[in-house]
């Protein structure tokens, strides 16, 4: 009777893992960390997971229809807006995706105003307490190429932006840099299953979230969590990040390699 149990169980479980793969991904017009955000979606098509895509307007002409297809092979590919009402779309998903949000939307959703179909259905799967993962290079103030294309914000400017993130945060999104994408949507899909299961998906990839391991709460320079901090970690170990924390990208690297779980606190 308990083998029956526990098999009905594994049943259960597996269906919704099934169910919670199948994601809506929404791509904004974001220049910043696009390929490397697809790249990782890409890497999870592997894994089971399947993509309706909507696609705005501005996305078309900075990432184009092409590269998104060739990642993501989508059942569907919306250009702006659906054949229904956007939160109707929204809710036949359990995980939304946004591989490159943007400034401007990010500042939409801050603020709760759903005046596009993307903002729209973004803010619909977080009122439902949905899996909502959005990559934030092209939305964090911080990032390096924004220096680089001529960006010079006053402080206040750039409070503003990460302030948007914040509320994002709080709203229960969850927030990465875009080439820890991948990870990032395996502890939202995998986040339900008992910790002696979770340390693997299905296809054998670690998932950070449930990693054993001492928790460090370093010191850090403004709100940067950089490759030094990761490396000065023991392998295996939690690093405890406050709220409003922007992780590098080659601290998200080398903290996947080592096995090291950064965890941003709410």
């Amino acid at each position: 009777m308990k083998l029956l149990a526990e098999e009905l169980a594994e049943r259960v479980v597996q269906k919704l893992v099934e169910r919670q793969k199948r994601a809506l991904v929404i791509v904004t017009g974001a220049a910043i960390g696009v390929p490397a955000a697809l790249e990782q979606l890409k890497e999870l098509r592997g894994e089971g997971f399947t993509y309706h895509v909507l696609m705005t307007r501005s996305a078309m002409h900075v990432t184009g229809e092409q590269a998104v297809r060739a990642a993501l092979a989508p059942e569907e590919l919306w250009v702006e807006r659906t054949d229904q009402p956007p939160e109707l779309t929204a809710a036949g998903f359990d995980t939304v995706l946004v591989p490159a949000l943007t400034a401007n939307t990010a500042a939409h959703l801050a603020n709760c105003m759903s005046d596009t179909p993307a903002a729209a259905m973004i803010l619909s799967a977080l009122m439902k307490g949905k899996n909502v993962v959005a990559a934030v290079d092209g939305a964090c103030p911080d990032n390096p190429m924004r220096a680089q294309l001529g960006y010079r914000m006053t402080p206040a400017l750039r409070d503003a932006l990460h302030g948007n993130l914040e509320k994002l945060r709080d709203y229960g999104a969850r927030l990465t840099p875009a080439d820890g994408m991948a990870g990032a949507v395996r502890r939202a899909v995998y986040s339900f299953l008992p910790a002696k299961g979770a340390g693997k998906g299905p296809s054998g990839a670690r998932s950070s979230g449930t990693q054993a391991g001492s928790v460090i709460r370093p010191a850090l320079a403004g709100r940067v969590l950089g490759v030094k901090t990761v490396n000065a970690a023991p392998q295996g170990a939690v690093i405890a990040a406050p709220k409003g924390t922007i992780v590098t990208a080659l601290a998200s690297d080398e903290a996947r390699r080592r096995g090291v779980t950064i965890q941003i606190e709410s």
